[in-house]
């Protein structure tokens, strides 16, 4: 008489787990069969739609993550300047070339903390001289429209007193150092004549702005940082700055977050529908190395529609003025953000696009002197990256385009070329 082999614990649980393996492949691909087939039908924003976006998002004010540390700073440098005779008379704001320095400076600017103080922007609106020799000529002639700057040639040699402290009432800001010099044979005058014109005025407070990679050229060349010692750089901004700066847009493209009436006491943040929520804008401000014009570009990027909301709305608008931001007709949904792929750079290309970088705008005209090339001969080459959307140009001016920053900066630094210290 045969006898049944006696089966141990582990034999007789094996059944079940393969059950239990079974059944929970099963959901996991029912839900991502779900997922597939709801993700088909959405599709790339018509070109119209994000027109509309891109410009909404030029609207917003700088995100607070930038301006509240930047005026903070800019204040202590003041109160400094106006109480300390010896004091560094001008502050300077670095950041990388994709963000708008000037506004985010302009934003930062602590006038109700100094009301008394005057604000004069004599270079609000420059724009380099065909001829960069003239960009000196240029800048004096804009500082001679204001009695309270000196001019006057030679440096002072007086011995500062207390009794001066009380005269020292006047901002100059200088919303973009870039525009003040060109990188070519005596392209950079402006800039020593900008910085004799600041020592020599130490009764004025200067505040200016520049892209780490102007300013650390102008430091090989010129030693810059010598004579402006007081430099501050952009903070990086996080996941919950991105969505207070970003979310008076998000609240009207994107579905309101599922939230349940009542969560139970013990729900964690993160578990929660607004949590959910912070953990996307946490891994946005990674992917954009909490950079804020990067991290809108790459939002903007990660929205897509559903097909057939574009055939039910054949024209594709939201109104941001509405009371309930909520009651549009159109309803976004946003994908994982991610860094778009650089087309093949060519050797060229690497040159053109280092430069635009350097002086974060510029001309085609000025492009081509800071290469030593003709117009004719680097024409092809940047209407091909306008293509590709690398580049991009704004009356005239080209720069780069954000979501291709971080990886180009990459590109560069491994084909030897100087980058910025970011």
């Amino acid at each position: 008489m045969a006898i049944a082999p006696q089966l141990s614990p582990t034999d007789a649980m094996a059944p079940l787990f393969v059950d239990s393996l079974k059944q929970q492949f099963h959901t996991w691909f029912t839900q991502q069969q779900a997922t597939t087939e709801e993700a088909a039908d959405l599709v790339e924003l018509p070109d119209t739609l994000s027109l509309q976006l891109a410009r909404q998002l030029e609207t917003l004010a700088s995100p607070e993550g930038y301006c509240a540390p930047v005026k903070t700073s800019i204040t202590e440098a003041i109160e400094t300047w106006q109480t300390n005779l010896e004091a560094p008379n001008s502050f300077v704001l670095l950041g990388n070339p994709v963000e708008p320095l000037p506004k985010i400076l302009s934003e930062s600017i602590p006038r109700q903390t100094f009301p008394d103080l005057e604000i004069l922007t004599p270079l609000a609106c420059l724009q380099r001289p065909l001829h960069p020799r003239h960009i000196s000529q240029q800048i004096q002639k804009a500082l001679e429209l204001y009695p309270q700057i000196d001019l006057s040639p030679g440096d002072r040699q007086d011995q500062p007193t207390v009794d001066q402290l009380e005269q020292r009432q006047t901002l100059v800001i200088i919303p973009c150092l870039e525009q003040c010099f060109l990188r070519c044979i005596g392209g950079w005058e402006g800039i020593e004549t900008l910085r004799d014109i600041t020592i020599q005025n130490r009764h004025c407070f200067w505040i200016m702005s520049c892209n780490h990679w102007a300013w650390d050229f102008l430091d090989f060349v010129g030693q810059i940082s010598a004579y402006f010692s007081h430099v501050d750089t952009l903070p990086k901004l996080k996941g919950e700055m991105l969505q207070t700066w970003l979310e008076p847009i998000a609240q009207v493209v994107l579905p309101p977050p599922n939230v349940p009436e009542e969560l139970p006491e013990d729900t964690a943040e993160s578990d929660s529908p607004k949590g959910e929520r912070l953990d996307d804008w946490q891994n946005l401000a990674s992917q954009a190395d909490g950079t804020g014009q990067i991290a809108a570009n790459l939002w903007l990027q990660s929205l897509r529609i559903h097909q057939e909301q574009i055939e039910q709305h054949p024209n594709l608008q939201f109104d941001f003025d509405a009371t309930d931001p909520h009651q549009q007709p159109l309803t976004l949904e946003s994908v994982k953000p991610a860094l778009p792929s650089l087309p093949s750079l060519a050797s060229g290309d690497l040159y053109i696009l280092h430069s635009v970088l350097i002086h974060g705008q510029i001309s085609r005209a000025h492009l081509a002197l800071s290469l030593g090339e003709s117009r004719n001969r680097i024409q092809a080459r940047i209407q091909w990256l306008l293509r590709q959307g690398v580049l991009r140009e704004n009356q005239g001016a080209l720069s780069i385009q954000a979501a291709h920053y971080i990886r180009l900066k990459s590109e560069l630094a491994n084909n030897n070329f100087f980058v910025g210290e970011d």
